[in-house]
């Protein structure tokens, strides 16, 4: 069977192809672009498989299209980012073990694709497609992954998939939900056996945020979200962690966890804190939840991300709450505050700020001097 390759990824990976072919190699296209190549979805990230050594190949992208490469040796994997945009991620067939439950797994080079598509999370994803100049878009299907994507069906490849690598169980739940497709039987009682003996305790807490984090970054994250309501798995996100509509109105992954922050009440810091995020990002996620939580005007300016996390989760505020204090501190020692005075006195202002209480400087120095 042949996949149509849309035309715009056409040119560069029948380019590829030709030149792995002057290498003596063979080359596949390989996973969620297969995937999404035959639903007719658009995608910037291509997994690319070869039988030997795939350095040149990465070099050769560069030279022709302009871009970068970098290497993660810990698996012999290539990213070569290209400068029209294209991700690619080239690495040599493989086949892996895992030494023990929730590990990374040790890598060993294969000639059989069998092996690489083995490897993959699910049936859906096991598909590889040639691009070789003499047999370009033919398919290798050898685990129903069409038949799969036909019915709707996310499906492991074996019985101790979710054991071997747990953040599986969030991809199933995040391609089930992202595509309106159902677990098969099989593997919806695999996961709902995982959940109780709660294999994603096996992870390193970094390695299950960078999953948990992919979630938010999904469009249709309500979806998704009821899934892992479904089969109990969000406690290990954070306890007591669940749906908020607010979610609905916000689009990036860094204001959806401002809103769940928020919605966490006292315990939202701990969770930000906990999702291994840049440290500048994780505090102003942090300083948002902190506004949410004392209910007072902030005292310098906010981020645009700030202002939609607070908006969001207080609908009906007037426009002066997000807006930096109207009085500081100097002008309150200047009407003969001192002291505890001018804390105590500021956070009036701030509070009746936030109220609508007060709308401008003026009325903020009135207020104080009633």
């Amino acid at each position: 069977m042949t996949v149509t390759i849309p035309k715009s990824y056409r040119e560069p990976l029948y380019t590829i192809g030709e030149y792995a072919q002057k290498l003596g190699l063979k080359a596949w296209v390989v996973g969620g672009a297969v995937r999404d190549f035959y639903l007719k979805k658009n995608t910037l990230d291509i997994d690319l498989a070869f039988d030997g050594n795939q350095e040149s190949v990465a070099g050769f992208c560069v030279k022709r299209w302009g871009g970068a490469k970098r290497k993660f040796s810990q698996f012999g994997t290539f990213r070569v980012q290209l400068d029209n945009g294209l991700k690619l991620d080239m690495v040599r067939a493989r086949k892996e073990s895992y030494p023990h439950p929730g590990a990374l797994p040790v890598v060993a080079f294969s000639k059989e694709m069998k092996d690489d598509l083995f490897r993959r999370d699910f049936t859906t994803n096991a598909w590889c497609l040639s691009i070789l100049p003499k047999n370009f878009g033919q398919s290798y299907d050898p685990f129903g992954a069409q038949k799969d994507i036909d019915a709707g069906v996310v499906r492991i490849l074996h019985d101790k998939s979710f054991l071997d690598d747990p953040t599986r169980m969030y991809r199933a739940v995040r391609f089930a939900g992202r595509f309106g497709w159902r677990l098969a039987p099989k593997t919806e009682r695999l996961l709902q056996a995982a959940v109780k003996e709660e294999y994603p305790l096996l992870l390193t807490r970094e390695r299950f945020c960078q999953e948990f984090l992919k979630v938010l970054k999904e469009k249709r994250v309500k979806e998704i979200f009821g899934l892992m309501e479904k089969y109990d798995m969000l406690k290990f996100a954070w306890p007591g962690l669940r749906w908020n509509d607010a979610l609905d109105s916000v689009s990036t992954p860094a204001e959806r966890m401002g809103v769940l922050a928020c919605s966490l009440g006292p315990s939202g810091e701990d969770f930000v804190r906990t999702l291994h995020l840049p440290k500048d990002k994780a505090q102003e996620i942090v300083s948002a939840w902190k506004i949410a939580q004392e209910q007072m005007c902030p005292l310098g300016p906010l981020s645009e991300m700030q202002k939609t996390v607070l908006k969001t989760v207080f609908p009906k505020l007037p426009l002066q709450a997000l807006e930096p204090c109207f009085v500081r501190g100097g002008e309150l020692k200047n009407l003969g505050l001192s002291g505890r005075k001018i804390s105590g006195a500021l956070g009036r202002v701030r509070k009746a700020q936030w109220n609508g209480e007060i709308k401008s400087r003026e009325e903020a120095i009135a207020f104080l001097t009633r």
